[in-house]
């Protein structure tokens, strides 16, 4: 997956907030952008609805939360997305 154009630090904020953040922000994605989203918990939920809308995600455990990268697949040619997977 490509580096973040952009990052939300979202984890001095309590549930529902930062799911609601996160899908707001990706709205404006463009096709192969990635944002990066700082969370308090593991985002389960958030991750089903990211993934259901085509979204490419990665979830990595940081030390006092989790960073979510997400991407809007973008496809070339070759049938890759964003990154080049």
């Amino acid at each position: 997956m490509r580096e973040a154009t952009a990052t939300l630090d979202l984890r001095h904020l309590a549930p529902p907030e930062p799911m609601e953040r996160i899908l707001a922000a990706v709205e404006s994605l463009a096709p192969g952008d990635c944002l990066d989203a700082l969370t308090p918990l593991y985002p389960s939920p958030l991750l089903a609805i990211l993934q259901a809308d085509g979204f490419d995600t990665q979830v990595v455990a940081i030390g006092d939360g989790f960073r979510v990268r997400i991407a809007r697949a973008a496809y070339d040619e070759q049938g890759r997305g964003c990154g080049g997977t």
